[in-house]
């Protein structure tokens, strides 16, 4: 091919170039066309633009042809030592290179080399004098070969118009830009002046009205020849127009601010309360420019104002006002003392167990009956039935620990075991129980709104949730729905009296039935100890009295509403805890699973009760102690001062005498500084008088042996610096 084939073969793709240059905006296809229109200008089939990045040294592979996919869009290299960019950016000529095999100057990139590339022509693309370039415009080429003076002529030509589509790019893309903040600070500046509740509005120095906000305009629907100028006063009413006149023409002549109060008319006919002010702007020779002013709407203060005036002026009526908020507060007042009475009773009623009688007998009834068929069973050598009869005896005695515990509950005694708990489980731990237990003619449904935690005891929520549960299916015999809500409740001070509760935030838990209801006359005694509308035999009536006090004991109360036929919700608060669940680890030295058998360790036993004495005693020697006995304190410290060791105290809280447990192992500690106690009680507030620590634990009566036996174990098996 001749010369001047190749070059009216260039002039051509420069022509083809140029106008699609002039004819698109789309940036991306001119820079995809431009690389490969060179490609038919220089018989090759690889081209690129790399575009120079912020940093002035890093070149992004942009576009291009012929490359794998790996490299367009992807690449980016640096104008270090020794690449051919950084001898570009110095040479600030266009760069050959013919045979990758010759060139010293500098190194081929990797992506060049796994491409194929053997020879390239590049020329840096500007955009205008003294500005930094916008990239390199490169012809790769996979075979040896040069590169014609016509050819780096039309690689320069074919730069500029590339410069110059950048620059027109970059150009265009700073106007919108701009236009795009001037759009966005007239959209701020209309926002603005619609939220300001002031219509502002300009008079030139003559005190003609020139503008004013288009509000004005919507207010009384006057056209701008009925506003402009004087014309404005026209809308104020009709009293109040002498006093505008008046001093505006003051305010004009002393130059001082114009403020006044005045009605205006509004389209519909009616008035509203508008203050007018204005300041006068003076020029640099103290003359009057032109007037700023406002109309600001004050309607609702003046209505207010009026009634303020008109309260104060009704006095005698206010004095009537006072007398009845006087009695209705001594009418408040009244019913908190009846509410205080009320708890004063309960608490009372909680200490005495004369009511319990009946129930209690008739657990110990099956637990001495069992007692005396397992004997009857012995003494004729029949043995096939001791289990069953043993079974019967154990759960009677159960029963009758559960229900004393109860009553402990309700009295506000029983020592709780607190933990932070998320009330969300709980309920939903339950969800299947309580399902099971209402049976399948009862839908439940169980609603979360709050994710707080409260601090109270585990057993005792959910033995409360169960009984509410159990209450409101004895209330649906034909089924229905039940409901179980945990939700927020936020109690000010206007609600704390009614609720009985601190100001403060709640987490509140609601069973709410579809049943019968409760009649007001019973629904005041619902919390009575021993009060139940069951029949006989079918409950001990401490079932609310025991959620009353479990809640009462956790900072908390419990309410309930109902109304018959439709019916009841109970609701149980307890203040939210904010604290962090305790991950610290178990205290230093106790074991996880302590040895369950002794091994001849000395034990010194201390209790009044003969049976638990006894039975004590017996087990713990099985299990491999040496047991000494005592009955009191006086006894005890006979005992040990005939012992050389002493490994534990195992003692009652109670003991007859002037000296209690508590005062005895503060004595035998004196002489055996690191012995280990574990005190027994049968008062369930005596865990409260004892600090649990790694050598000294509490346990309450009444207990298994095998807890027992799994405590003991666990005390002397504690290591102890």
């Amino acid at each position: 091919m001749t010369i001047e084939d190749t070059l009216l073969r260039q002039r051509k793709v420069l022509a083809k170039f140029g106008e699609l240059a002039l004819a698109s905006d789309d940036l991306e296809h001119i820079l995809d066309e431009a690389c490969r229109l060179v490609g038919e200008a220089l018989e090759t089939n690889l081209a690129k633009f790399m575009l120079l990045e912020g940093d002035g040294i890093t070149f992004f592979v942009r576009n291009g042809v012929g490359w794998a996919p790996d490299v367009v869009g992807k690449v980016r290299v640096t104008a270090a030592q020794g690449s051919p960019e950084l001898y570009s950016l110095n040479t600030n000529a266009p760069v050959v290179s013919t045979d990758i095999g010759a060139e010293t100057r500098f190194r081929y990139h990797d992506f060049q080399k796994k491409n194929g590339v053997k020879a390239f022509v590049n020329v840096l693309v500007h955009g205008a004098n003294g500005e930094r370039p916008f990239g390199i415009f490169e012809v790769d080429s996979r075979s040896p070969r040069q590169f014609t003076d016509s050819d780096i002529d039309f690689l320069r030509g074919y730069s500029n118009l590339l410069g110059a589509v950048l620059k027109r790019s970059k150009t265009q893309e700073a106007m919108r830009l701009t236009e795009n903040r001037l759009r966005e600070s007239e959209r701020h500046y209309r926002i603005a002046a619609e939220l300001n509740p002031l219509w502002p509005w300009t008079a030139d120095k003559h005190g003609n009205l020139i503008s004013i906000d288009p509000r004005w305009y919507e207010y009384t629907r006057l056209a701008p020849a009925l506003t402009l100028e004087r014309q404005w006063a026209n809308a104020a009413y009709p009293a109040d127009q002498v006093p505008i006149a008046a001093l505006w023409d003051q305010s004009l002549v002393t130059l001082q601010p114009f403020d006044l109060q005045i009605r205006l008319r509004k389209h519909t006919g009616d008035y509203r309360w508008f203050r007018v002010r204005a300041l006068c702007s003076l020029d640099a020779c103290g003359q009057c420019e032109q007037w700023y002013g406002t109309f600001e709407d004050i309607d609702d203060r003046i209505q207010l104002e009026n009634a303020l005036r008109e309260w104060n002026d009704l006095l005698e009526d206010r004095i009537a006002q006072r007398t009845q908020q006087l009695e209705d507060e001594q009418h408040e007042r009244a019913m908190m003392e009846s509410k205080l009475r009320q708890s004063q009773k309960m608490e009372a009623v909680g200490q005495l167990t004369g009511g319990i009688a009946h129930d209690f007998n008739n657990l110990l009834a099956g637990v001495i009956g069992s007692l005396e068929l397992m004997q009857r069973r012995i003494d004729a050598g029949r043995h096939t039935d001791l289990a069953r009869y043993n079974s019967l005896a154990m759960t009677s005695a159960s029963r009758a620990a559960a229900l004393t515990q109860r009553l402990l509950t309700f009295s506000r005694q029983q020592s709780l075991e607190p933990e932070l708990l998320d009330p969300r489980q709980v309920v939903a731990g339950l969800e299947d129980l309580i399902r099971r237990t209402v049976g399948p003619s009862i839908t439940v449904e169980c609603s979360f709104r709050a994710n707080d935690h409260i601090r109270c005891d585990l057993n005792q929520l959910e033995n409360a949730l169960l009984n509410l549960a159990i209450n409101a299916r004895d209330a649906m015999p034909e089924g229905g729905a039940l409901d179980l809500l945990v939700d927020r409740c936020v109690i000010d001070e206007a609600c704390a009296c009614e609720k009985m509760l601190p100001p403060g935030t709640y987490v509140s838990l609601s069973v709410t039935d579809s049943g019968t209801g409760i009649s007001p006359d019973i629904l005041s005694r619902i919390f009575d100890p021993f009060f139940t509308t069951k029949k006989i035999g079918e409950g001990t009536g401490l079932g609310l009295s025991m959620i009353y006090g479990f809640t009462q004991q956790s900072g908390g109360q419990v309410k309930v509403h109902s109304s018959v036929g439709v019916g009841t919700t109970v609701i149980m608060y307890f203040p939210v805890d904010n604290s962090q669940p305790d991950d610290s680890p178990a205290t230093p030295g106790k074991t996880d699973q302590p040895e369950p058998f002794g091994n001849n360790e000395t034990v010194l036993l201390v209790d009044d009760e003969a049976v638990v004495r006894q039975t004590t005693s017996e087990l713990l020697s099985e299990i491999g102690y040496r047991v000494f006995e005592a009955v009191d304190s006086v006894s005890a410290i006979k005992q040990a001062e005939k012992l050389d060791h002493l490994d534990l105290l195992l003692t009652d809280i109670g003991l007859p005498g002037s000296m209690n447990g508590i005062s005895l192992s503060a004595e035998l500690r004196a002489k055996y500084p690191k012995l280990k106690v574990l005190f027994i009680t049968g008062f369930a507030g005596g865990a409260g008088l004892v600090t649990a620590d790694a050598i000294t634990a509490v346990l309450t009566k009444p207990f298994s042996l095998n807890e027992l036996s799994s405590r003991v174990s666990s005390l002397i098996n504690t290591s102890v610096d």
